[in-house]
Parts: structure tokens; C-alpha cells; sequence
């Protein structure tokens, strides 16, 4: 028996499961089972090792896992201890996200590198443009921006310039970002805008019907590529570094439930100058059902098949390497913009 099992209580929150079976699927020790609507129970609690893999990759926040302590603790008072939840708008009950969809996951490893570095919520600033991404913001319990489609860096540019001691993360979807806003996104790196660009990339545009990306995969299906797309897809992480940014990272949604996933989108935000983390998301309701599965769970196996970080070697050709891909420590726009004012100010004073 495993030492660590017995000390953990688990709660799924009813109201807020849709049902996508991740977490039934995802337990190493088989802590739940399904109801006959779909929705998860637990069903073996003293099974549970506290390895989190459940409600890290709960798109939902539905699930929470503590540690046993000495006064016994009902549902209610365990959920409350959910420290994803606690940067979610009071009012928001649930999300709109399709179940099982990967931007949820995302959202949940912002929050928690915000609650690692300790940066008080009226500290940051979270900006969208359109699409399944651009709900986040709506969700969020920060400074919050719902912009036009494309347009997201555009005005993080100003909030920025306007206030350099706030944090901005700029949330896009991969269309949103490289396509319409392909522009924007090439400049903000070139100018090392002092921002975090979170871009979820599901190879995809979910929100408006299931057409081609610009990061679709050659080959693979779309509503506006019945037959395959026989387009190249863009490489985001190439892009940014190409375009100058200082931090360039791609992760996957099927390591969200290890330390690496918060630490890179951590440090991320930390980074002076332009910041980007890529993270490649299933959607299971357009792309996974045109090209892989419809199951949430097969298509994070799929990531974790198809990816490897950097440093090792890959099993298939076309796989996606992850990890810090770039780094340098260029002066970010902020500073520039800094130093220049003062040396006219000085010049102007002689």
C-alpha cells in the first residue's frame, strides 16, 4: 500500500462537471466512477495519493484535492479550499467551454502561477480578443479586457505603456493571434512589449464552426477542408523568436498536473520584454472529431504521444518538442522607452 493513501479528501463539485471524463480516466488509483448522466463521483477516496493529476486537469475547477487534516472538513468547506477557484468571478457558476476542452486547463495553470508568484489580483491585467479563448478574461477575478478580434496586443500595448507596473497576460486563441492578428503579434515581439502572450493552440477555430488555422496541420481535416489541409501551418514558437521576443515556451495540456507547466507560464510572466507560451489544447468537438477522437482523455494521450521535450528525441516525425525554447535577455520596451525620456530630459536641461 501506498503511504501517501488514505490522507487526501476529494471532492467533485457537482454543478460545475460536465461530464468529460478526464479525471475517471486520468486516476492512477481509480478514485471514481461514472453515473449513469456522465457526471464523476467519488467512489474510492481512501484509494487517493494526492498526485493532483484529476483536478489539474479539470477544465471545469470542478474537482479539489487537500490533504486530510485533523477536523474532518464537509464538501462545502474543502471546495472553498480550491485555490484555482479562488481567482474565478464570484458570479461565473460554470464555464461555456465545451466538455473536456483544454482552455479551461490552461486558465487553471495561469491562475495558479499568479497565486506562486504572489501577485495580488488588482496587479494584473488580462486582455482577449475573440473566440473560445477570449471567455477567459470574463471568468477571471482580475483587471479584465475583452477586445475585438485580432486586436488583443493592440491594446495590452497601451494598457502597458499607460501603467508599467501592471502585469499584463494577453490570452488569444492560435486564429486570433497569428491570423487576423497575425500582425500585431509579429510587432508586439519586435518591440519586446513588456507582455505574457498565453496563445492555446488546438490547430483549429472552434468558436465559429471548425475551419482551417493558420496552425491547422498539413493533412488534417476542417469544416473548409473536407478533403485536408494542404497548407503549411505556421510554427508560433519560430515566429516569436524570429520577430525578436525575449521568451519563447510551448507547452501541452497533458502536463498540467506537473510542476513544469506552472513554473514555465510562472516565469514566463516574470520575463522582462515580450513573453510567449504556446500551449497546444485538444478540441475535442471540432478537431479531435475530424481528425483524432472525440474523447477529451484519447486526445491528451495524443499529446503526450506526439510531443517531447526539449533535449530528447522525438518518436515521430512531426512531433512537437516542448519546453524553454528561447530565451534571451533583451531590454524590454518599457525600459528603452525609460531610459530614452531621461536622456532627454538631461539633454534638455543642459
Amino acid at each position: 500500500m501506498n503511504p501517501r493513501q488514505g490522507k487526501f479528501r476529494v471532492v467533485v463539485d457537482e454543478e460545475r462537471c460536465k461530464a468529460c471524463g478526464i479525471c475517471i480516466k486520468a486516476c492512477p488509483k481509480n478514485v471514481f466512477d461514472q453515473r449513469e448522466d456522465g457526471l464523476a463521483v467519488v467512489a474510492r477516496e481512501e484509494d487517493c495519493i494526492g498526485c493532483h493529476i484529476c483536478d489539474r486537469l479539470c477544465p471545469d475547477f470542478a474537482i479539489t484535492v487537500v490533504e486530510k487534516g485533523d477536523k474532518p472538513l464537509s464538501d462545502e468547506e474543502v471546495t472553498k479550499l480550491n485555490i484555482a477557484r479562488n481567482y474565478v468571478r464570484s458570479y461565473v457558476p460554470r464555464f461555456v467551454w465545451c466538455p473536456g476542452c483544454g482552455i479551461g486547463i490552461v486558465f487553471q495553470g495561469i491562475v495558479r502561477a499568479v497565486h506562486q508568484l504572489g501577485i495580488p489580483k488588482d496587479k494584473i491585467v488580462m486582455v482577449s480578443g475573440i473566440g473560445c479563448t477570449g471567455r477567459m478574461p470574463g471568468y477571471a477575478d482580475f483587471n479584465t479586457l475583452h477586445t475585438t478580434h485580432g486586436r488583443a496586443l493592440a491594446f495590452a500595448t497601451g494598457i502597458k505603456l499607460a501603467n508599467p507596473e501592471l502585469h499584463v497576460i494577453v490570452v488569444m486563441g492560435d486564429g486570433d493571434s497569428v491570423a487576423i492578428g497575425g500582425n500585431h503579434f509579429i510587432h508586439a515581439a519586435r518591440r519586446n512589449l513588456d507582455v505574457t502572450a498565453v496563445v492555446i493552440n488546438n490547430g483549429i477555430y472552434g468558436m465559429t464552426g471548425g475551419q482551417v488555422a493558420p496552425t491547422t496541420p498539413t493533412g488534417r481535416r476542417a469544416t473548409t477542408a473536407p478533403y485536408g489541409n494542404p497548407e503549411p501551418p505556421f510554427d508560433i514558437c519560430k515566429l516569436a523568436e524570429g520577430a525578436g521576443a525575449n521568451f519563447v515556451a510551448r507547452l501541452s495540456t497533458h502536463q498540467a498536473y506537473m510542476p513544469i507547466f506552472t513554473k514555465i507560464i510562472a516565469k514566463a510572466i516574470q520575463k522582462e520584454g515580450f513573453s510567449l507560451v504556446e500551449v497546444l489544447s485538444q478540441c475535442p468537438t471540432y478537431y479531435g472529431r475530424f481528425n483524432i477522437v472525440e474523447d477529451p482523455y484519447k486526445m491528451l494521450q495524443w499529446l503526450k504521444e506526439h510531443t517531447y521535450m526539449k533535449g530528447r528525441k522525438p518518436k515521430h516525425e512531426g512531433d512537437f518538442v516542448l519546453g524553454v525554447l528561447y530565451e534571451s535577455d533583451r531590454e524590454g520596451l518599457v525600459k528603452v522607452l525609460n531610459r530614452w525620456r531621461e536622456e532627454k530630459i538631461n539633454a534638455s536641461a543642459k
